[in-house]
């Protein structure tokens, strides 16, 4: 009997260990913060985007024992971001490029707790974000990107220094071919306090056929098509995470981590060449909550999750391109 325990032991085990390092990387990797997360509504460029999600109530999955309460947690999201680019220089004899560019982003969450015993998750999530981005090219496919960024992550309940988050670094790029770039490096954060290296990776390849593939890592995953001129649709699976520093949280914990995976049905109608609407609208496959202190050793630690059950979202927003889209 023992040994059947042990051995149902270790998978539940080796589960949370996977869950827990799925938070870190999609919830504490600050590479997740440099770029506004939008959504569908993402930027491709200079250009002005602005979302807001719904996520409908959702049942709490109580980490002791993985049952499903009756307790449940709606949110309701609103998205905000900017590309500007500050300079921009192309050496016509060598093809070398030299560029600045400036991101703002924001994004406020709504959250409705209903039928808790007790307090575990903040009504209100702030976060707000300057990031300073540089890219130059250091050889015939190969560049640097490096970033720097400053802002708020936020419950709203106090916001003084513990809740500004620093993060920046550098990823080497490189250029394989037209269709396919890969990018790695190292970006810091004091997320956990005091500041640490962690390391970065960036995959981006796409095709151009009817059926175009786009996978923009750690974005998304999609597979889109003009349906006309003035259409497209896309099937997108999508990656959104972020931390926070939060004054009640259960046990006192200080920063809590936010992962979630989505795959839903995106539509893009271009209004015009600068502005499109954009509606999308799918299943949340995973989102999880961990709380832990502002320590480094903490950060691969086991941790409770606090999960909400398979849900369903819908998103809409509207992307201004600085640039004219390509008819």
């Amino acid at each position: 009997m023992m040994n059947q325990q042990r051995i149902y032991q270790q998978p539940v085990q080796r589960k949370k260990r996977y869950t827990c390092l799925l938070l870190a990387l999609f919830a504490f990797t600050p590479a997740q913060r440099l770029w506004a997360q939008l959504g569908a509504t993402s930027l491709n460029g200079p250009g002005i985007g602005i979302s807001v999600d719904y996520l409908p109530p959702s049942r709490y999955i109580r980490p002791e024992d993985s049952v499903k309460t009756k307790s449940t947690t709606s949110q309701q999201r609103y998205n905000f971001g900017a590309v500007f680019m500050l300079s921009s220089y192309v050496d016509t004899a060598t093809g070398k490029v030299r560029n600045w560019s400036l991101s703002a982003s924001g994004s406020y969450t709504k959250l409705i707790n209903e039928d808790y015993d007790h307090r575990i998750f903040p009504e209100e999530l702030l976060e707000t974000q300057l990031a300073l981005q540089h890219f130059r090219s250091i050889g015939n496919r190969w560049g640097m990107l490096s970033v720097l960024s400053g802002g708020v992550f936020t419950d709203m309940e106090k916001i003084n220094g513990k809740d500004i988050f620093i993060n920046g670094g550098v990823l080497f790029v490189k250029q394989h071919n037209r269709r396919f770039s890969y990018g790695i490096g190292a970006m810091f954060t004091n997320s956990f306090g005091t500041p640490m290296l962690l390391p970065a990776l960036l995959i981006k390849y796409q095709t151009d056929s009817r059926f175009r593939i786009d996978v923009n890592f750690p974005e998304k995953i999609s597979v889109s098509s003009s349906l006309n001129k003035q259409t497209d649709l896309a099937l997108a699976f999508r990656m959104r995470g972020s931390s926070y520093d939060v004054e009640n949280a259960p046990d006192k914990k200080r920063l809590m981590g936010y992962a979630e995976i989505s795959v839903g049905l995106e539509n893009t109608w271009h209004l015009n060449r600068h502005i499109d609407f954009v509606a999308s609208g799918g299943s949340i496959l995973y989102s999880g909550t961990t709380f832990r202190e502002k320590n480094l050793s903490e950060m691969f630690s086991d941790k409770p999750m606090h999960r909400f059950a398979t849900n369903y979202f819908f998103s809409g927003g509207l992307r201004w391109n600085f640039q004219p889209r390509k008819q």
